[in-house]
């Protein structure tokens, strides 16, 4: 039996639900999720037979409800639930019930965005079953258990803003099948484990956000061939980034190979009996166009590298270019220096590239004005220089985009390159080298013209005899007429006076 309630009406279902569910000792599956149901108290009695039970999105508040061990699937997420894990009916003080045979317990577990608080218990191998565990969106304290590595079966552990401190164990690389890990918002620290790379070969999704971890990145990450999400933003993470990063193969490959839900298999146990489909990622945060955003089933398509606020410094290295399929990336509030490598612009389906406040320099690459697909970009605070590539991509964004570049110029920005600035007068001063070019040239053949004419009489004159005798005679003659003409000139100016 089972019972799958549709919106509806709050105030009969506060009359009826819990003492009808008492009464049904054979229910197997309920459904009750996303009606605004507002129950005060605690929500007492749940069927034995219980294998499928999600309360999710209403206001059940007080301690968990008891829920016999062998039920398979719990959603009692996005609720007011408040109290320690243990009040949960799969747990006791001592840990957790039954046996410890693999079809025991949950194989779907999510209490997030609920009240919860305390330490997180340490037997968890009791669970051999569970594939999905959200314990997100609660306060919960202490240290991740180490029992969690145990679970063998497990593909998606999200722990996301929480109080949870200390190192990640490093019984978490016994968990192979993981391929969504998600640790955000917490105060976890210490350097970035290596058997991440060397020991979870499906992870599809590395989110470690908002935490304090420190060190270098290990070269062992890029062992990560199917990673298509990696968000290591609001670390301490300091050095180069590894120059192997174009080893994400994922990210070079169009579609999506990423599982949307969890039950995948073949196996019946794993199938929701009532065809519910939970996903991996509700409500997952990432930061994409400069906004944090909350991603559902379609977080799945989004291929993205966020490094920002890190103490990162170096170049970008140049595998990153390789990574065709990549969506998004943000290396801001680092100190990362050098030239934008031009080989950028091959990213050809990049929508949102945010390299905002480090120290790169330089022209910025012109192959960046083929980003048709770019919808956000930021390039502000660093020292680029230069005029801004023609290109309707770069020229579209806001002026905010490129401030702290004082040494760039170019549309949108008021800086008029000196290029530009010459204006009309360009012509001009075009006309103008034409003209003392030509100048030059006549000049030239002036001077080549006088020269042979000269030489040219010059050595008739002194080669031909006759000539030259000629030519003084005609002299001579010109030189008397010339006297005499004076002569004459001179008398009549005497005569007036």
């Amino acid at each position: 039996m089972f019972i799958f309630a549709s919106q509806p009406d709050k105030n009969k279902f506060t009359e009826w639900g819990a003492q009808s569910t008492r009464s049904l000792s054979s229910l197997t599956d309920l459904d009750l999720s996303m009606n605004s149901i507002e129950i005060r108290g605690k929500f007492s009695y749940v069927s034995q037979e219980i294998a499928l039970i999600d309360l999710s999105s209403n206001y059940f508040d007080g301690p968990l409800p008891p829920i016999p061990a062998d039920c398979r699937e719990i959603n009692l997420s996005k609720n007011k639930f408040s109290g320690t894990l243990f009040s949960l009916g799969i747990v006791e003080d001592r840990g957790f019930t039954g046996g410890t045979s693999a079809s025991f317990g949950p194989a779907f577990l999510d209490i997030s965005h609920n009240q919860l608080f305390g330490a997180l218990p340490d037997c968890w191998m009791l669970l051999p079953s569970l594939g999905f565990l959200n314990l997100g969106y609660n306060n919960f304290s202490g240290r991740i258990p180490t029992s969690i590595g145990n679970l063998g079966s497990l593909e998606a552990l999200i722990l996301r803003k929480n109080k949870l401190y200390g190192k990640l164990p490093a019984s978490l690389r016994n968990c192979r099948s993981l391929g969504f890990a998600d640790f955000s918002f917490n105060k976890l620290s210490g350097e970035v484990p290596s058997w991440i790379g060397e020991d979870l070969p499906h992870l599809y999704a590395l989110i470690l956000k908002a935490n304090r971890f420190y060190g270098s990145l290990p070269i062992e990450i890029c062992h990560l061939s199917n990673l298509h999400f990696l968000d290591l933003s609001m670390n301490k993470i300091s050095g180069t980034v590894p120059t192997c990063f174009g080893n994400f193969t994922a990210m070079i490959r169009k579609g999506n190979e990423v599982v949307e839900h969890i039950y995948n298999s073949d196996d019946p146990s794993l199938q929701s009996p009532s065809a519910y489909s939970y996903t991996y990622f509700d409500d997952v945060l990432a930061r994409w166009k400069g906004q944090e955003y909350e991603y559902g089933s379609n977080f799945a398509y989004l291929k993205m590298i966020d490094l920002s606020t890190n103490n990162l410094t170096g170049e970008i290295p140049i595998g990153i270019t390789r990574l065709l399929e990549l969506k998004g990336l943000n290396l801001s509030g680092n100190r990362f220096y050098g030239e934008v490598p031009v080989e950028i612009g091959e990213l050809k389906v990049l929508e949102s590239l945010d390299l905002s406040t480090n120290k790169f320099s330089g022209e910025i690459p012109s192959s960046m004005s083929g980003l048709n697909f770019l919808a956000f970009l930021n390039l502000s605070n660093n020292n680029f220089s230069g005029k801004i590539p023609s290109g309707t991509q770069l020229q579209g964004f806001n002026t905010s985009t490129y401030d702290g570049n004082t040494e760039l110029c170019g549309k949108p920005l008021t800086n008029i390159c000196p290029v530009d600035n010459i204006g009309p007068s360009s012509n001009e001063y075009e006309v103008d080298e034409d003209s003392s070019e030509y100048k030059r040239w006549l000049c030239i053949g002036g001077v080549l013209g006088f020269s042979t004419s000269f030489w040219g009489i010059i050595g008739t004159l002194v080669l031909n005899q006759r000539w030259r005798h000629a030519n003084y005679l005609s002299l001579y003659k010109l030189k008397e007429r010339f006297y005499v003409a004076i002569a004459v000139h001179i008398g009549k100016l005497q005569r007036k006076v």
